[in-house]
């Protein structure tokens, strides 16, 4: 339904709203307009809130809908918004819900203002379960029932994190005033909490370690097992030809989790003080080995910042559609599109702040 409801916004805004223009530049003077909003949507994968939920979402929309309609004048394009829920069942204490905003961007052909394929959207995201910037805040698991390694921390030492692009300015974020802000490629985001907390906590060095140890230990186990097959033992033997090269394949295999092992059992020795040190890392090649190594916050070849979810942020006692940490994302900002709404972002920071409840 949804779908067949852009076709027809498509449809009018390249035909009935079209205008006279002479130059791109033009449409930013050209008026746009807001076009009705359709009805609330539910994730794919994700059930549909309780009736009191439902409308608690939506009057958290009608406040965020209200702030935009307000200040955001759009030119050279026609608006519409709308509300979709997305309920995790591995996030108990709260809901998750976006407000999006999708711009139809038009352009000047042949004089007339005509509807291009390409929109740009923007979003403000109630208690996120992952956010854009690529932070996740599920309850992290670094093994499956099955044994095998979760995909969503794969390739990230076992925890989720901060980039560069989120700690600016070589600095970690800081949450006293209730925000923090920051560019990632042409995105803005706004990560909106209560003031002076986080909804993720900082990884020590010895958790770290620790996880290094549980991940390097379970892939060792996995590779024994491959190389104990009767499969591989059967391929030994019937290619005589290879059975050096493959044994030395075998043992170099189990150097690259055996040595960065050893490190990490090794570090896990050091003195208290230093264990405790918040987790900064980096990626480097250590005796012919790629390993984890700590850094500082400022090192340009920071990988990341290991964060862990922060269930003590949150008050469960709440209703579960109670705004309690928001993710704003403006799409586009190098467009004038993304820099008007940006404008309504950052201009009312205090009340995206107040649309939280705390108590």
């Amino acid at each position: 339904m949804k779908k067949l409801f852009i076709f027809f916004l498509c449809l009018y805004g390249a035909t009935a709203s079209a205008q006279e223009c002479s130059s791109h530049e033009q449409l930013k003077t050209l008026p746009g307009k807001w076009l009705p909003q359709p009805g609330d949507e539910v994730a794919v994968n994700s059930p549909r809130p309780s009736a009191a939920d439902a409308a608690g979402a939506k009057s958290v929309f009608n406040k965020i809908a209200k702030i935009f309609q307000q200040e955001y004048k759009p030119v050279g394009v026609d608006v519409y918004n709308y509300l979709t829920h997305s309920i995790y069942y591995t996030k108990p204490y709260s809901n998750s819900y976006i407000y999006t905003i999708s711009n139809f961007r038009f352009l000047c052909i042949n004089g007339k203002r005509t509807k291009n394929d390409e929109g740009v959207s923007s979003s403000v995201t109630i208690n996120p379960v992952r956010t854009s910037g690529n932070i996740q805040f599920l309850e992290m698991k670094v093994y499956d029932e099955s044994g095998k390694l979760n995909t969503e921390t794969d390739g990230t030492g076992g925890f989720y994190s901060l980039s560069m692009k989120q700690c600016k300015g070589g600095k970690l974020p800081d949450f006293s005033n209730g925000y923090h802000s920051f560019e990632g490629g042409s995105d803005y985001h706004v990560w909106v909490t209560y003031d002076g907390k986080m909804p993720y906590r900082y990884v020590s060095r010895k958790e770290f370690l620790e996880k290094q140890v549980v991940i390097g230990e379970a892939n060792l186990k996995e590779l024994n097992k491959h190389y104990s097959s009767k499969n591989w033992k059967e391929n030994l033997e019937m290619f005589p030809q290879y059975k050096e090269k493959m044994l030395a394949d075998k043992k170099n295999h189990l150097a690259m989790f055996e040595k960065p092992l050893e490190a990490y059992r090794k570090d896990l020795k050091k003195d208290t003080a230093w264990l405790n040190e918040i987790a900064v890392v980096k990626r480097e090649s250590v005796s012919g080995v790629y390993r984890y190594v700590f850094t500082t916050i400022d090192d340009r070849y920071m990988s990341s910042v290991p964060i862990m979810p922060n269930p003590d942020y949150y008050n469960r006692k709440l209703p579960k559609w109670a705004p309690q940490f928001m993710v704003i994302n403006v799409g586009r900002t190098d467009g004038f599109i993304g820099e008007n709404i940006r404008k309504v972002v950052d201009d009312n920071i205090e009340y995206f702040k107040n649309i939280l409840v705390d108590k």
